[in-house]
């Protein structure tokens, strides 16, 4: 059956009212399936732009790696066991550039502009070391709980 038999037979049994009318529906129908992909493909990218989140978080044997790391490269200098020094505190919810999990990594590999962190430790700790050395640092955490975004 051809389109205009089809409009023929509508015509027909439903009247030129009807037809608008039905035309009316399927306009919104549509509307509403093209409103409901955008809301899809809005909710596809929130997804997408989600921080990376640590894979060792709570992990002890992945904490005890990381306090390894600290000892071995000397955070203590800078972060005096956590509790700050010429480096910022650890211990607390005050964080210059953001307390999530990404922004930590991407701190420590040393690309954040304008940082104070050396980006040294970025071009020698591979991404699972510095994963792992920041699950230590969220172990030393005492700062306001309802704070945590990690």
């Amino acid at each position: 059956m051809g389109a205009d038999s089809f409009c023929a037979l509508q015509e027909r049994f439903l009247g030129r009212k009807g037809n608008e009318t039905m035309m009316r529906g399927i306009w919104l129908l549509a509307a509403v399936v093209f409103m409901v992909g955008q809301f899809g493909v809005s909710a596809a990218q929130d997804q997408a732009k989600q921080k990376k989140l640590n894979p060792y978080t709570g992990n002890l044997e992945a904490i005890k790696e990381g306090q390894k790391l600290y000892a071995l490269y000397s955070c203590n200098f800078c972060h005096n066991h956590g509790g700050g020094r010429m480096g910022p505190s650890l211990i607390d919810d005050a964080w210059t550039h953001g307390s999530d999990d990404e922004t930590l990594h991407t701190l420590i590999r040393g690309e954040i502009p304008d940082q104070a962190m050396p980006d040294a430790f970025g071009k020698v700790l591979t991404d699972d070391e510095i994963w792992k050395l920041l699950a230590f640092i969220r172990s030393l955490y005492k700062g306001d709980l309802s704070r945590i975004d990690w």
